[in-house]
């Protein structure tokens, strides 16, 4: 992670040096331009989702997550482009009926009788790197989206009073495609809808090979230099 940082650090270094670069080769081809497409600017984002899961993790919890947390930060160029930091908090959790399950410690093996509560936490941290279809100050902007970095992950598994349990920092990645509208050109406050799908590289138990998942989210969106 640390040399992910780093990397992710002389990037940003580079990219924010090409723009100002090309910026003063020519200081008076766009002085009437927006100083949203002149310059680099910041965008941060606060999005509200539901979250259906995929593949193992729809093994784990078969259910639609409605508890779900996205936020992100983006610079600006004026190429369209941004780079950005991204996180937030998942919550899936799924009630199963009374079953008896076996549980062993070395020789020992008891039958234990339980109502099952499934749960299972994501907290991504990663780095995005996006395309807009529109300049930054435009009043419609979508975009695409491909981030990675990493997620930790907390499956908990109840078994009445007794709980089963793992969790960690695992890999992630996750491509999006989305839009912001902010009402007119230029206006600094608006909105968001973002479809992402997300893979945590993340197993343990019931829970098998990853816990991909499928998000729509909406909220606000904020954009100032």
């Amino acid at each position: 992670m640390k040399r992910i940082s780093i990397g992710f650090t002389l990037l940003l270094t580079l990219l924010t040096s090409a723009a100002w670069a090309q910026q003063s080769q020519n200081p008076y081809s766009d002085i009437f331009a927006s100083p949203f497409d002149r310059y680099v600017t910041f965008n941060i984002s606060a999005r509200y989702g539901v979250s259906m899961p995929l593949g193992g993790q729809k093994g784990y919890i078969n259910q639609v997550s409605p508890a779900n947390f996205a936020l992100d930060g983006e610079w600006l160029f004026p190429q369209r482009f941004s780079v950005g930091l991204k996180s937030g908090y998942q919550y899936s959790q799924q009630r199963q009926g009374r079953q008896v399950v076996s549980s062993s410690d070395g020789n020992f093996v008891q039958d234990i009788s339980a109502v099952q509560t499934r749960t299972l936490s994501i907290i991504p941290v990663m780095a995005s790197l996006s395309y807009y279809f529109a300049e930054n100050s435009a009043a419609l902007r979508p975009y695409v989206q491909i981030a990675g970095g990493g997620a930790y992950a907390d499956y908990t598994n109840y078994f009445g009073t007794l709980t089963d349990q793992s969790n960690g920092f695992k890999t992630a990645f996750a491509p999006a495609i989305g839009v912001k509208y902010y009402g007119k050109r230029e206006q600094r406050l608006g909105g968001e809808i973002q479809v992402q799908y997300q893979q945590v590289n993340f197993s343990y138990e019931q829970l098998t090979g990853s816990a991909p998942s499928l998000m729509l989210s909406a909220g606000i969106s904020y954009r100032f230099y």
